[in-house]
């Protein structure tokens, strides 16, 4: 045990470091600031979801399309032609990318979701990842009309990672999600991920007769 806390305790100094070089980042005269390549916001980002493609500010550029999942027929926003390895069975839809280190993976819990605060939600997400030896720094959490996501940021071997967990609160109950990319990615696939999830969101409230699977 105390070397578990004494492992968390350093990563949660690195994130302060990291944090630190960041504000003095934003710091530095404008001069510096000059050649950085502007940030798309998040509504920016989730207008081009809802048209079914994105063009990051240094010009990469993706297609959408939609596919509908499981009994409660999800409808699942999904990068085009973007993953290198996707697995689609009755409880589960994986899609990675192995040469990006991005994922969107919707899994069926064998039970419904307990009901509980987002709150009590994310202190659970942080207690869990402490029990098997990590950190996890919450950086978001939202409270949708179909679904509630947290945003968290954690080391691994390869560098921080950025994570996005959902829980679906419709049909069953027993759908949850987790996206995530490279940190260093965020204001890029992470934005976009977390526009996704925005998406799925909207999506959930239309009937679904309207959704375009495949489009």
């Amino acid at each position: 045990m105390e070397y578990i806390d004494e492992r968390i305790a350093m990563l949660e100094r690195e994130s302060r470091r990291q944090k630190r070089e960041e504000a003095e980042r934003l710091e530095r005269p404008e001069v510096e600031k000059e050649n950085v390549t502007p940030k798309m916001t998040l509504e920016e980002m989730l207008d081009c979801v809802r048209s079914g493609k994105v063009t990051f500010p240094e010009g990469a550029t993706h297609d959408l399309e939609t596919r509908v999942y499981f009994e409660d027929r999800i409808p699942m926003v999904l990068i085009k032609d973007f993953y290198t390895g996707v697995e689609e069975a009755p409880a589960v839809a994986i899609f990675v990318n192995h040469d990006q280190n991005a994922s969107q993976i919707l899994t069926v819990a064998d039970k419904p979701m307990e009901k509980q605060s987002i709150g009590k939600w994310k202190k659970q997400l942080v207690g869990g990842m402490k029990a098997v030896n990590t950190y996890a720094e919450v950086t978001k959490e939202i409270v949708l009309e179909n679904l509630d996501y947290l945003i968290y940021r954690t080391p691994t071997g390869k560098g921080w990672t950025y994570n996005i967990i959902f829980r679906i609160r419709f049909g069953s109950n027993r759908v949850v999600g987790n996206y995530n990319c490279f940190e260093r990615d965020k204001d890029t696939y992470g934005l976009l991920l977390e526009a996704l999830v925005l998406r799925l969101n909207e999506l959930l409230s239309m009937p679904l007769q309207e959704i375009s699977e495949g489009e």
